[in-house]
């Protein structure tokens, strides 16, 4: 990695398709943009990349941990990950 990952959210989705039938909403996400130079000889790295609440994980809820690997650096939590973690502190876990 070049550097610590850059974490951002909560980023506002668009509204729904089917936002006449049920009202105006929208949903939110936070990404993590893992910091990593994309190099020919690393396509096999892999990164686990987890939410953490107050420094810990949350075994749980699987919204909360994602695999991605040198070739998506980008990854996406819904706001489901959040289920069971409101008031706490929201960062980034990675190894």
């Amino acid at each position: 990695m070049t550097g610590d990952p850059i974490f951002t959210g909560p980023v506002e989705d668009h509204v729904t398709s089917d936002s006449c039938q049920r009202g105006f909403y929208a949903d939110f996400h936070f990404e993590c943009q893992v910091q990593h130079p994309q190099q020919e000889a690393d396509n096999g790295a892999r990164f686990n990349v987890s939410l953490t609440f107050d420094g810990e994980t949350d075994p749980e809820n699987p919204d909360t941990h994602v695999t991605t690997d040198a070739t998506a650096l980008t990854v996406s939590f819904p706001s489901s990950a959040l289920k069971g973690n409101v008031g706490k502190t929201v960062s980034i876990g990675l190894n």
